[in-house]
Formats: structure tokens, sequence, C-alpha cells
């Protein structure tokens, strides 16, 4: 017998578990748990556990039939309704996608129509500046700024009412 393994451990883990030991147990094998350093080891823990998995099982306390079935009426009404909003959020990030590409459209036909209103910036700035160089490069920064700003606004609309419509949780 070595010290890590003994014949007698199956038998005092069975009789532990059982609930017999060591008032209804072969004195023997009491006697040899004591001086059996594997056994009284096996002995100890089991009784723990044992003793541990006892009081669990008194203190459990089941929820009356009422209980649960209110809670998985509950849990089933929430799970078919986010089950029925899913296609809802979907359609509401597709739009918010078709808006954004209809504004981004509207902005690229709006760009040459724009472009009048560029000339007339031209116009100003050639009329106000005596050197030509400047007024060419002040038009064609208020065009692009104008084109730029234009883009931001629509942009600073569009996307804080896409984001709403496909966040909203209504």
């Amino acid at each position: 017998m070595t010290g890590t393994e003994c014949v007698h451990e199956p038998l005092v883990v069975e009789a532990v578990v059982s609930g017999r030991w060591p008032a209804r147990v072969d004195e023997a094998l009491v006697a040899h748990a004591r001086e059996c350093e594997v056994c009284s080891d096996v002995a100890a823990l089991a009784s723990m556990i044992h003793d541990d998995h006892e009081r669990s099982r008194f203190e459990v306390q089941v929820p009356a039939a009422g209980q649960v079935w209110w809670r998985s009426a509950i849990r089933a009404r929430l799970e078919s309704t986010q089950s029925a909003m899913r296609p809802m959020s979907w359609m509401h990030a597709v739009t918010a996608a078709v808006t954004i590409g209809i504004l981004l459209a509207a902005i690229t036909v709006a760009w040459p129509m724009l472009s009048p209103l560029g000339d007339q910036m031209w116009a100003w700035a050639v009329g106000y500046f005596q050197n030509a160089e400047v007024a060419a490069a002040l038009a064609s920064g208020l065009r692009q700024t104008v084109m730029v700003g234009a883009i931001a606004v629509a942009v600073l609309v569009a996307a804080p009412l896409a984001l709403y419509f496909v966040l909203s949780g209504d």
C-alpha cells in the first residue's frame, strides 16, 4: 500500500455517501481510516461534501407553478416582441442608407446648378480685387467652401435623423 492509494478507499467513500459513516460502519474500517492517511483524508472530504449536499437539499426553494408560468409567459412575450422588431430595425437601417444615398445624389445633381453661384462669386471677387490671381484664388476657394458647406449641412441634418430612426427602440 502506497501513500496515494488504499484498497479500503472505495469502502470509506461508499459508507460516507450512503450516510452510514462512522456510526453504522464496521469498527475495523473506522479504525483503519484513523490510521491510514489516504482513508482519513477521503473520509473527511467526503463527509464535508455529503453534509453540504444534505444541507443544500433542504434549503432549496422551488418557486410556485404560477410564478414559473408567469415568468415563462413574460419571457415568451418579450422574445416574440424582439423577433417582431428585428425586421423593422433592418428596415430603418435600409431607409437610412437610401436617404443618405438620395441626399448624396441630390448634391451631385445640384453641383452644376451651384456653378453660377461660383461665377457670381468670381465676378464679385474680380470687381473687388484689382489682382486677377487673388480674385481667381478667392473665387475658387469660395466655390469649394459653398459646396463643402452644402454637403456638411446636408450630412449634419440627415445623419441625426437617420440615427434617430435606426436606433429608436419604439
